[in-house]
């Protein structure tokens, strides 16, 4: 590999002396000796004499009457030209002055009524990033025009966003992907191409939108990591797959609405096992308290979960208030196990034998233990900050962008969400923004 040889370049570059043709200097030499004879034609002394002439028509006005100084014209300087006025009286419009154009401007009007097909510089348009900022609401797509701080606002108005830290590297990976780096010929620069969605049956031009890096096959697979990981008991991966669907739904710009309600189900799927998990870190956490360890295992089960998990929930439940011989809850955790569809395969014969077994005993026993902020008869939701039922006409307040359900109004009021960790709660707000 060499370095580019140089291009050495003289120092009148680009002015270059241009050679004149021989009929040019021919031409010269002829007006140069015709200038030299007609200076000739006139000496000395003719052109002193005729100087002296013309200041002597200027001292006296350029004309002789043959009359004296002293010779009296009849004009009375007094009159003040009183009597001079009238005669011009009569010519009535005819000398009023009229502006005359300039040269400049005739020259200019003569060409008005030219018309010239030669070649003009079109205007300059809208560069594809203003057009997108113009085309969209989407936070997405402001963030691919480079335009952060309107991509922040929309989602502060759209979903009360105000911890924008976890939505870094979703928001970088939107603005990276919707231009691409085309290589110039050596020695020059890289050109940024950008990358349309809209362009399928041609250049949209001034209606253009930039491709966004997030899809929703992104969002589906995240869901099936977290799927795989709760499975496999790897909750605290599992709360990390689902807090990234979280974080990347708002910069997932849908096509149709169908894909706009898939969107929404995989929020609300992920709410539901953020908040299960966290339930069951706090069950560990309290397994010395009976009371305390059923309530939340019974919070458990009304988790809106798949129903292979529902029955991994269910089965723990139940074993957790036998245990702790309340009875009665024990035999309802029994009965829903047994009514699920999954019960019925050979894979959970044992399973089905022993569920059998504690709705027989839990039915005998028929009582509870303890007392026990339980009722499964009513429909409620689950403070996601004290894991505590709140029954239906029970003041509440939601997240304005997960729907996390709060009991504490006044401590939780704009303050950050602790499902999805960037939105706040209580803020009233239009709502997710899908489409553009």
């Amino acid at each position: 590999m060499q370095p580019p040889t140089p291009i050495m370049r003289a120092n009148n570059w680009p002015t270059m002396d241009v050679k004149k043709t021989t009929l040019e200097d021919l031409e010269a030499a002829e007006a140069e000796q015709n200038g030299t004879d007609s200076y000739n034609e006139t000496s000395p002394i003719d052109a002193g004499n005729d100087h002296a002439q013309g200041e002597a028509a200027w001292d006296d006005g350029g004309f002789d009457d043959g009359m004296g100084a002293d010779d009296d014209l009849g004009f009375d300087d007094d009159d003040g030209g009183a009597g001079w006025g009238d005669d011009l009286d009569d010519l009535g419009d005819e000398f009023v002055d009229v502006a005359h154009p300039s040269k400049a401007q005739d020259e200019m009007a003569g060409l008005e009524d030219v018309t010239d097909d030669a070649f003009q510089m079109p205007t300059s348009g809208r560069p594809p990033a203003g057009c997108w900022v113009a085309n969209s609401s989407h936070a997405a797509d402001h963030m691919a025009a480079g335009g952060a701080s309107s991509a922040l606002q929309l989602l502060n108005r759209q979903i009360a966003a105000s911890d924008y830290s976890v939505l870094k590297e979703a928001m970088i990976g939107c603005y990276l992907g919707a231009t691409m780096s085309m290589p110039g010929i050596p020695g020059s620069v890289s050109m940024q191409v950008p990358l349309l969605r809209n362009d399928a049956v041609g250049n949209p031009g001034a209606e253009s939108l930039p491709r966004n890096s997030l899809k929703m096959k992104n969002l589906a697979a995240g869901v099936r990591s977290g799927y795989r990981f709760f499975q496999g008991g790897k909750f605290n991966d599992a709360k990390a797959a689902f807090g990234d669907v979280l974080t990347m739904i708002p910069l997932v710009v849908t096509d149709n609405r169908g894909e706009a309600n898939e969107m929404k189900e995989m929020l609300e799927i992920s709410r539901e096992y953020i908040t299960a998990i966290r339930i069951k870190g706090a069950m560990a956490e309290c397994a010395s308290d009976p009371i305390r360890s059923t309530e939340l295992s019974a919070y458990f089960t009304h988790c809106n979960l798949q129903p292979s998990h529902l029955l991994l929930a269910l089965r723990s439940a139940m074993g957790t208030s036998f245990k702790h011989k309340n009875f009665i809850v024990a035999a309802s955790f029994a009965r829903r196990l047994l009514e699920l569809p999954d019960m019925s395969s050979q894979k959970n014969a044992d399973l089905r034998v022993k569920a059998s077994k504690v709705l027989q005993k839990s039915e005998q026993m028929a009582r509870n233990a303890h007392t026990l902020n339980y009722n499964e008869s009513k429909t409620f939701a689950i403070d996601c900050k004290n894991f505590l039922p709140i029954y239906s006409g029970e003041p509440s307040v939601k997240c304005s962008f997960c729907g996390s359900s709060y009991a504490d109004v006044e401590a939780v009021s704009h303050k950050v969400c602790v499902t999805c960790n960037f939105c706040a709660v209580g803020v009233e707000t239009i709502g997710l923004v899908s489409g553009s």
